[in-house]
């Protein structure tokens, strides 16, 4: 990718079209992940994409002062102008694209060295009473906020019996963990006994020890340390709320949020740093991939962390 050789465009009205996200990593040195060029200027200087609706605005504020023009001060019908209602399923896609978007920003900026699945118990709490349960969580989660510096993100996802668990990402300092006796090994759906990765001959480089939460009382947790780039483990996230969007499928065929959330997080989360510039979007090239709809072409550029586009 060859961004830096791309001609500028001239700045109007601070709104620009392309956005660069920026994380520190544990050197202090800050790492670019991702850059979004579109082929109109809807970002603000706040670092802030234009909401639909605030493109609808903005759309309407142009048509009102051409009108304004054209019919010397009457704006005539152009203020009863109402964008076309998109459906419940677009929004709701939408929406969950910037879950995904969100999530992995909280990843990449954060240290988290720990991932951990809290499920619960029939004989403890009503798994598909999502109140009972969604309370419980957030006591729990809120006291570890406060009292351990707890810092989270994470999201809901349905067993296949219809009950509910969770998967965060978070910092290992804020559970009592203890050795479960097993590992999780690649490849491998569930953990397996240490006696038997040694009996397999598995490498212990290629064992994860697997731990338990003791501090949730509502069901079984598993616990592992986080290994490889914050990258890898953002893509896993994302993934895992793609996996269970297949388990919210309601009767007409689309996504529903659980409990009207896509994802929980919580404590002192460190966001990415964002810078915005304009830049000739026919000259830039080189991206992994791009996305045309009705809000727009944009151009997206994923980066390892060495500013390498993947």
């Amino acid at each position: 990718m060859s961004l830096d050789k791309t001609i500028l465009l001239d700045n109007t009205d601070c709104f620009y079209n392309t956005r660069t996200k920026y994380y520190i990593d544990r050197n202090g040195n800050e790492v670019a992940y991702e850059v979004v060029t579109a082929n109109r200027q809807i970002f603000k200087d706040s670092g802030a994409e234009l909401s639909e609706l605030s493109k609808n605005i903005d759309w309407r504020l142009e048509y009102d002062r051409v009108n304004a023009e054209l019919f010397g001060g009457s704006y005539g019908d152009s203020r009863n102008y109402i964008p076309e209602k998109q459906s419940r399923e677009f929004y709701l896609d939408c929406s969950r694209r910037r879950a995904r978007r969100k999530i992995f920003d909280y990843i990449i900026c954060n240290d988290f060295d720990c991932f951990i699945t809290l499920t619960l118990d029939k004989e403890l709490i009503n798994r598909s009473d999502y109140g009972a349960v969604i309370k419980r969580l957030k006591d729990f989660l809120s006291n570890r906020v406060k009292r351990k510096g707890l810092i989270y993100v994470g999201v809901p996802e349905y067993h296949k019996k219809g009950g509910l668990h969770f998967h965060f990402c978070v910092n290992s300092s804020s559970f009592n963990l203890v050795d479960s006796g097993t590992v999780s090994v690649d490849g491998r759906k569930r953990p397996i006994k240490v006696s038997t990765a040694d009996r397999l001959g598995i490498p212990l480089e290629d064992r994860h020890t697997v731990y338990n939460v003791t501090d949730w009382k509502l069901g079984f947790s598993t616990a592992i340390m986080t290994y490889g780039d914050r990258g890898a483990l953002a893509h896993y996230m994302r993934k895992e709320l793609d996996k269970d969007c297949q388990k919210r499928l309601n009767p007409d065929g689309f996504v529903e949020k659980i409990g009207g959330r896509w994802y929980y997080s919580g404590g002192d989360l460190k966001k990415p740093i964002v810078r915005l510039e304009n830049r000739n979007f026919n000259d830039v090239d080189g991206f992994t991939y791009e996305v045309n709809c009705d809000g727009g072409d944009f151009k997206f550029f994923v980066l390892d962390k060495n500013g390498v586009v993947l």
